[in-house]
């Protein structure tokens, strides 16, 4: 990455791979919320199914979003952020990037392990990841259940951050907004 691209805001690739990974993780939770709330049976069966299913396109656009950041790397932050919030970014980005594949990952393993079928969207057939057992099944349930709640502590961190530098007007928040140009940052 040469200097003169670090100093400016996030191409349009980046910023399509960061949007639709917030939408389909909104789209997660809401699949999930629903599906909590029902008694077991086919609908609640096919939200699951549903929710799984997009939790694979939030791994798969993950993998992309981290090939696309090695190769083109990050716009620079302003000299004007502290190295001890750079440092809180660098640590939250990096928790929620690994959430975003370890959750997908333990929910389709858990899957594997509850001896169901994995599918994406019912079309195309996925290898279980886990032989199934119902007791590792289980100790899966808990493990999806941690990883959501670092996932609620660390994306109103992010969604906060972002919405302070907007606030700040410091052209951090501006290097990720659709249509936003990849004008200077600082």
């Amino acid at each position: 990455m040469n200097i003169k691209e670090a100093v400016r805001g996030y191409g349009t690739a980046a910023k399509a791979l960061h949007w639709l990974t917030a939408v389909l993780v909104a789209l997660q939770v809401t699949l999930a919320l629903r599906a909590w709330k029902l008694p077991p049976g086919s609908v609640k069966n096919a939200l699951l199914g549903q929710h799984m299913s997009v939790g694979l396109c939030v791994l798969l656009l993950t993998v992309l979003r981290l090939g696309w950041r090695r190769k083109h790397g990050t716009p620079a932050l302003p000299d004007s952020i502290s190295p001890r919030l750079r440092g809180a970014a660098r640590i939250n980005h990096g928790l929620l990037y690994a959430l975003l594949l370890l959750l997908p990952l333990s929910g389709w393993t858990m899957v594997s392990a509850a001896g169901v079928a994995p599918s994406l969207f019912g079309i195309v057939p996925l290898p279980a990841l886990a032989a199934p057992d119902s007791g590792f099944h289980q100790l899966l349930k808990l493990v999806h259940l941690a990883l959501n709640t670092l996932l609620f502590i660390a994306l109103p961190l992010h969604v906060g951050a972002a919405l302070w530098h907007g606030l700040r007007r410091d052209g951090v928040l501006a290097r990720m907004l659709p249509g936003a140009g990849r004008g200077p940052a600082a």
